[in-house]
């Protein structure tokens, strides 16, 4: 599967990070361009691979994750909104660490880096959250919760 990656990007550990697609409108996320829409026959199978791509690498050995994207989306939602704020709270402490402090020639990139960092996070957990919905759209009304029981009792 083809993924986005800015030219500006940086393998990490888990390899290159996905591009968020482009906002339509201001305040408006566009759909995910590697996942088909819904109704497609691969759909399921296209937001999965989109949404591994975006996880942390260990999540591909959770099957639960395999069986049930659903739940795959709505824990990379989560993980992602941990991000943002992760990343507010690190950006304050850093503008509240340089008040009265010596300038240094990083400061300012490293506060850009921050708010660069916090952007692609919402921006990917918008992505997220609208293939999440569409996935329990697809699911039927129950899903959600036939998907908890089961996880709760182990089947």
């Amino acid at each position: 599967m083809a993924v986005n990656t800015a030219s500006d990007d940086t393998a990490s550990d888990e390899g290159p990070r996905p591009r968020p697609a482009r906002r339509a409108r201001s305040g408006q996320s566009r759909w995910p361009g590697a996942v088909r829409r819904p109704g497609a026959a691969d759909f399921e199978q296209s937001a999965k691979e989109w949404l591994f791509d975006l996880a942390p690498a260990r999540w591909r050995h959770e099957q639960v994750f395999h069986r049930n994207p659903l739940e795959l989306a709505s824990m990379l939602r989560l993980h992602l909104d941990t991000q943002v704020v992760a990343l507010q709270a690190g950006l304050k402490a850093l503008r509240t660490a340089l008040v009265g402090a010596p300038r240094r020639p990083d400061d300012a990139e490293t506060i850009d880096a921050y708010l660069r960092e916090q952007a692609w996070a919402r921006a990917v957990r918008d992505q997220v959250k609208l293939v999440e919905d569409a996935l329990h759209l697809a699911s039927g009304p129950t899903a959600r919760k036939r998907v908890a029981w089961n996880l709760v009792n182990g089947t």
